[in-house]
C-alpha cells in the first residue's frame, strides 16, 4: 500500500509535466510547419521528468532544512 501511495504523487508531477511539455512542443511544431509526432512526444517526457527531478530536489531541500532547524533546537534546548 505505501508503494502505491508514494507512487501515485509521483506519476501526476510526470503525468503535468509530460502534458505541459507535449501542448507547448505541439505548439512550437505548428507555428514552424513541422510535421512529426515524435518530438512533442519526447519533448513532453523531459520536460514531466525535468518537472519530477525539480520536486524532488525543492522537498529534499525543504527536509533538510527543518531537519537542521530541529537540531540546533535540540541542541540549545528549546524543545516544544
Amino acid at each position: 500500500m505505501f508503494v502505491f501511495a508514494a507512487a501515485v504523487p509521483v506519476l501526476l508531477v510526470v503525468v503535468v509535466g509530460y502534458v505541459a511539455g507535449y501542448a507547448v512542443a505541439a505548439w512550437i511544431c505548428g507555428v514552424l510547419g513541422v510535421e512529426g509526432q515524435r518530438t512533442p512526444e519526447v519533448a513532453g517526457w523531459l520536460t514531466g521528468l525535468v518537472l519530477l527531478a525539480v520536486v524532488a530536489r525543492m522537498l529534499l531541500q525543504k527536509w533538510r532544512r527543518r531537519s537542521a532547524k530541529r537540531r540546533a533546537h535540540e541542541e540549545w534546548g528549546h524543545q516544544k
